[in-house]
């Protein structure tokens, strides 16, 4: 039931029947929120951040906060890419971050977190707790001409999928650029294009590839890094692979509204959705965490246009022990920070009515403590973009499996001259 403004719809053409209140009013599309606030110039008079000084070498800790709420914000990151660090605020939004002491001259970090608004801060002007503003509003429900729940759009939208999304075998070629740091050490810095078949969003089977440029920033460890699939053959297609979009699966989810302030969003749904059901057959992770994200759905064909997932946990010794059995990086751990986000843009570029993935983007972060107090941590980020899309002509290219040929990086040495003029295109701009 909906109360209906008649003033906006003709009764004859909603429903077959009506329920008439003497008093009635129109529903708050905002829910209520909560009433602290921080103000300017609180944030101005905020304490230092304190500083732990080792030798050459400082330790910033501070915490990530909500700025209407003054609550945490977990998981909440921290990046200093020119300086190659990479942090995670815990559960509490508590962060420490090392840095040596010429770094607090000039140097700024980038702070963002799902559904707030990104900031990026000089060291120097860093205070004992930084807020963050949230990028969205929640809404209960959206009143058109009927009732709309997030349930239903999204019903509709996966419903749509086939007639939005394309099912059909096509080729395109993917600008790939890799980077995975351990200890605040970049240990591959690589760029590369591949051309890709794709057997259509409905098909279970992984995006093949061939790798054909090259470009070697920086490699430390030549031995390990061979092949692209090596970077490429993750559950990236959200479409494909994201349960929350499963015809079945998206009614076990916690569903929401939410109305973003950013202009490009307009003509947009935009649902959050997360889960308590803490399985693989939800989270596609075989170890307890939590799953959430935005769905967003173009209003006039409910195509899905970006689809945004994140996991973050902290898992104990006891954990580690049950869900990494025998994996050698987890021996001798106690815990492990695990934080993942993964970002799929989609677009009708071909202005056939086919929206297709025009952008991945993939950062996973993790950080352990071993039985020695010991902390290490890792990031492996991959951004794609996604572009000549060719539907006709289409090559097959073959799954390889034992026999690695297409996929080998050093099939192909460094062009010059094409890189040169690969980078004029903006390829980026076009994807996006």
């Amino acid at each position: 039931m909906n109360f209906v403004d008649f003033t906006e719809a003709r009764l004859d053409q909603l429903h077959d029947g009506y329920l008439f209140f003497q008093k009635a009013t129109l529903p708050k599309l905002e829910t209520k929120k909560d009433t602290v606030s921080i103000s300017n110039k609180q944030l101005d008079i905020g304490k230092r951040i304190k500083q732990i000084e080792i030798g050459q070498n400082i330790i910033l800790k501070g915490q990530i906060l909500d700025r209407e709420t003054n609550l945490p914000i977990p998981f909440a990151t921290l990046i200093l890419k020119k300086q190659e660090i990479y942090r995670v605020a815990d559960e509490n939004g508590f962060y420490e971050l090392p840095i040596k002491k010429v770094m607090l001259k000039d140097a700024s970090v980038a702070i963002s977190s799902m559904g707030f608004k990104s900031t990026t801060l000089l060291l120097n002007q860093l205070k004992d707790k930084t807020y963050l503003n949230p990028q969205f509003e929640e809404l209960e429900e959206v009143v058109i001409t009927s009732y709309l729940s997030p349930k239903i759009v999204l019903k509709k939208a996966i419903s749509n999928k086939k007639l939005n999304h394309p099912v059909d075998p096509f080729n395109l070629y993917r600008y790939g650029k890799v980077l995975i740091n351990k200890n605040d050490i970049n240990e591959l810095d690589l760029e590369l294009i591949t051309k890709d078949y794709d057997d259509g969003y409905l098909s279970p089977f992984v995006i093949t590839q061939r790798v054909e440029q090259i470009k070697w920033n920086k490699n430390i460890n030549p031995k390990r890094y061979k092949y692209s699939s090596q970077f490429f053959s993750y559950r990236q297609n959200a479409i494909r692979y994201a349960n929350i979009l499963h015809k079945r699966k998206y009614k076990k989810f916690k569903l929401n509204f939410v109305k973003s302030n950013d202009i490009e969003n307009e003509g947009l749904y935009i649902i959050a959705f997360e889960t308590e059901r803490n399985k693989w057959n939800y989270t596609n992770r075989g170890y307890p965490t939590t799953y959430s994200g935005r769905v967003y759905i173009n209003k006039e064909n409910f195509a899905i246009v970006k689809v945004i997932e994140n996991w973050e946990t902290t898992l104990r010794a006891e954990e580690i022990e049950k869900h990494f059995k025998g994996y050698k990086a987890y021996k001798n751990i106690i815990q492990t920070t695990i934080k993942e986000e993964n970002i799929c843009y989609y677009s009708d570029i071909l202005d056939n009515g086919k929206f297709y993935a025009t952008r991945y983007f993939n950062r996973s972060y993790n950080e352990t403590l071993n039985n020695e107090n010991k902390k290490e941590n890792r990031i492996f980020e991959r951004d794609s973009y996604l572009f000549d899309f060719e539907l006709k002509n289409v090559e097959e290219i073959e799954y390889e499996f034992r026999k690695m040929e297409q996929t080998v990086l050093n099939r192909v040495e460094y062009d010059k001259t094409f890189w040169n003029s690969f980078y004029k295109r903006e390829i980026s701009k076009q994807s996006e």
